[in-house]
């Protein structure tokens, strides 16, 4: 067994006969196994197949394209572009953080080039995507999973797959952004928890994977300077709520100070054509996936109100706990400032995902608590709508052949029709 920084443990010895049937077997169904695996969820066996199949998700990813493409056909058009080009490695990092180019995210095309030096095949690049997000992405789940008091019931879990789908693995379409959000979590959470300070460095890494973290860092920074300040985190986190309207021009002149080559970025993201682009997309969307956002939202003004006025006495018996629930809070008011600015709401995303973790920990430890239990169950179809939403979503990026494939099939065979379309065709 082995830790790294964050004080995580994994198992890096020989796997006995069992853990070697269920990574033999995963060359079958991953699918399957990887289900049959989270009934032993409390073993480092279930993590690694977990993680094992974001892996095999990325190489049966689906390439989005038209209305859906977001990143990931830019990222199959840039390995194209790269591996067809003559660029150094040297060439490629000075353009780096320049007033004249729009890089100012490093990790993602600095991985792209590596891997267009061996192959411009899109689904080698999506398999070391899914490689690497499902590593952050499987060890912020099973994090919260081993912090659970006893058993997990029907309501536990729907928090916990809530959780799970706010940032899941086939966000690996955006893979910068939320790779990014993962990484940041990664690192906080141990913090939070541990008081482990030198966590914060893989929080502070997510600037270079998508430059926006610059603010969350700055916020994680803040707040390890005010520490728990409860009483004023939720009044700022009230009043925020109601601020429905920002001036883009005020914005980008606030943003002046930034040094000039994030001033391109800043410049594009508080444009009013591209905020009228991005008005346009959101009304693209289905009426359940607006209503599903919406319903999220509910809960977690439900939870936080309950929690501030019925649960403080048990919040400070527990300085973690606390600790988790004013950042949350704090980073949610700033976001519902940045959601005001285009591409800003996928700040709320990031701060809901601390709200659930701090969710998670609360009811599994209190369980016997009536006016709890009644919250809970009063929020379970709302977020019972979101998670169903959910994956009706991630639905637009894998294909049947990663419910029924395996990855010797998908090598030979690539899966271009996404799993709802599918359906539609049956139906």
């Amino acid at each position: 067994m082995s830790s790294d920084m964050t004080g995580r443990n994994y198992w890096i010895s020989v796997p006995s006969k069992q853990e070697a049937y269920y990574y033999l077997s995963f060359f079958v169904w991953p699918f399957g196994v990887m289900l049959a695996s989270l009934k032993h969820w409390k073993r480092p066996i279930s993590r690694n197949v977990f993680w094992l199949f974001c892996v095999f998700f990325g190489l049966a990813f689906i390439i989005a394209e038209g209305e859906l493409s977001a990143d990931s056909e830019y990222y199959a058009n840039a390995l194209t572009q790269y591996a067809n080009s003559n660029l150094t490695l040297s060439e490629l990092w000075r353009s780096f953080y320049s007033e004249n180019s729009n890089y100012v995210d490093i990790f993602q095309p600095v991985l792209t080039y590596l891997i267009s030096r061996l192959t411009s095949n899109p689904t080698v690049l999506f398999t070391v995507f899914g490689f690497i997000f499902g590593y952050f992405y499987s060890s912020n789940i099973w994090y919260i999973l081993n912090r659970i008091v006893g058993r997990i019931t029907p309501i536990i879990f729907l928090y916990i797959l809530t959780f799970a789908l706010l940032n899941p693995i086939w966000n690996i379409n955006g893979f910068r952004m939320w790779t990014a959000a993962q990484i940041f979590l990664f690192g906080a959470l141990p913090y939070f928890f541990e008081g482990k300070r030198k966590s914060l460095i893989w929080s502070a890494a997510a600037i270079l994977v998508h430059f926006s973290f610059l603010y969350p860092v700055a916020i994680l920074g803040l707040f390890s300077l005010l520490k728990n300040r409860l009483d004023g985190y939720f009044v700022f986190f009230v009043i925020t709520s109601f601020i429905k309207e920002l001036d883009l021009d005020f914005v980008r002149n606030s943003l002046s100070f930034l040094p000039g080559f994030l001033q391109a970025r800043v410049t594009g993201y508080t444009n009013l054509d591209y905020a009228e682009f991005r008005l346009e997309r959101v009304q693209l969307h289905n009426w359940y996936i607006a209503y599903s956002r919406l319903a999220l939202q509910w809960v977690v003004y439900a939870f936080t109100i309950f929690v501030y006025f019925f649960f403080k006495k048990q919040l400070y018996a527990r300085k973690e706990l606390l600790t988790l629930f004013c950042f949350s809070i704090l980073l949610y008011g700033c976001a519902n400032i940045f959601s005001l600015v285009p591409s800003g709401g996928r700040v709320l995303v990031v701060a809901t995902t601390f709200m659930f973790a701090f969710a998670i920990i609360l009811i599994s430890t209190y369980p016997q608590v009536k006016s709890l239990t009644v919250i809970k169950t009063i929020l379970f179809p709302f977020l019972l709508l979101y998670c169903i939403v959910k994956l009706r979503e991630g639905m637009d990026f894998y294909g049947l052949s990663t419910i029924i494939g395996n990855p010797i099939f998908s090598v030979f065979y690539t899966d271009t029709v996404p799993l709802i379309e599918e359906i539609k065709g049956f139906l």
